[in-house]
C-alpha cells in the first residue's frame, strides 16, 4: 500500500516514533524521552562484538525497564530499538532498520518483529486528509511536537476546522506553511498540548485519553453542569485533555480560542 505523504519520516527536520510507544512512560517530557533514545542511540552504535550480539545484549539490560512501572499504558509495548538516527538529534526512528545497516534488516530481533513494523501504518494515514496531514507538516519541526501532534486525529482535525470556518474556506496548508507569521499561529494550537493550564499534570493522561494500567476513559467536559452549551472548540479542548472548574474556566478557554482564531484569520486574508 502506498501513501502520498510518509508520516514518519516526513522530511530531514522531524520524523514520528509514536508507535514505537516512545510517549508510552508516566513521564514523557521531551528530556526524559530524549535521555532514553539516546541511550538506545549510544548502546546500539557499539561495536565491541557482533551486532547481532549488540542488539541481544541492548534487549537484554533494557526491555524490561522499558516496560515496566514506569509505562503509562500496560498493553501497548514500548521498543528498545527506537533512537535518533541523526547527529543532530532532528529525527527519531528504528536503529534496526535496513536504511541503516546497508539493506540487512536486523527488525526480527525487535518484538513485532520485521513484517509487522514494515507494515504498519497509523490511524493518522488514513483519517487524515492530506490538507490536513500537510498542515502539520509544514508547521511543525521538532520530532517532540511533530509526533504528539500528527498521531492527534481529533486535534489536527479540530484546528484545521475551526480555522478555516472562519476564514471561510478550506485553508491553504501550503500558503500557512509559507508564512511564517501564520505558521507560528498553527504550531501555538499544537503546542497547548503540552502546557494546557486546564489540564490536571499528574502522569495519568495521554491527549484525550486518562490511563489506569491496562484501563482508560476519554475525557469529556460536562458543559451541562455548569450551565453551557457545548463550546465551538470542544474538540480541541478535549484533545488537550481539558478538567475544567468551573464555567469562568471554560469561557476563559474560549477567549483563549478565540483570540488565536481571529489573529490567524486577519493575517491568512492579508497575505
Amino acid at each position: 500500500m502506498k501513501f502520498p505523504i510518509n508520516l514518519c519520516q516526513p522530511d530531514g527536520r522531524k520524523s514520528c516514533g509514536a508507535c514505537c510507544g516512545i510517549y508510552n512512560f508516566k513521564n514523557n517530557s521531551k528530556s526524559h524521552l530524549s535521555h532514553r533514545l539516546c541511550r538506545n542511540t549510544r548502546s546500539l552504535q557499539s561495536r565491541s562484538s557482533s551486532f547481532e550480539s549488540v542488539v541481544l545484549f541492548h534487549s537484554a539490560k533494557y526491555r524490561a525497564e522499558d516496560n515496566g512501572q514506569a509505562k503509562l499504558f500496560q498493553t501497548i509495548f514500548n521498543c528498545e530499538y527506537v533512537g535518533f538516527l541523526d547527529e543532530n538529534r532532528l529525527r527519531v526512528g528504528c536503529l534496526l532498520h535496513p536504511s541503516l545497516h546497508r539493506g540487512r534488516d536486523y527488525r526480527d530481533f525487535s518484538f513485532y518483529g520485521a513484517e509487522l513494523c514494515a507494515g504498519h501504518f497509523c490511524l493518522s494515514y488514513y483519517y487524515l486528509t492530506a490538507e490536513e496531514q500537510r498542515l502539520v507538516i509544514d508547521t511543525v519541526h521538532d520530532w517532540y511536537l511533530y509526533g504528539l501532534t500528527i498521531t492527534d486525529i481529533d486535534l489536527v482535525k479540530g484546528v484545521f476546522r475551526v480555522l478555516s470556518d472562519r476564514v471561510g474556506e478550506a485553508i491553504d496548508p501550503e500558503k500557512v506553511g509559507s508564512r511564517e507569521v501564520l505558521a507560528s499561529i498553527v504550531r501555538t494550537f499544537f503546542k497547548l498540548k503540552l502546557d494546557w493550564p486546564y489540564r490536571p499534570n499528574d502522569g495519568s493522561r495521554f491527549g484525550k485519553y486518562v490511563f489506569r494500567g491496562d484501563e482508560y476513559r476519554q475525557v469529556s467536559v460536562p458543559y451541562e453542569k455548569f450551565g453551557l452549551k457545548r463550546s465551538f472548540f470542544d474538540s480541541i479542548f478535549v484533545a488537550y485533555g481539558s478538567e475544567f472548574s468551573s464555567s469562568d474556566e471554560i469561557m476563559k478557554a474560549e477567549r483563549k480560542m478565540e483570540e488565536l482564531v481571529e489573529a490567524f484569520a486577519r493575517k491568512y486574508r492579508q497575505v
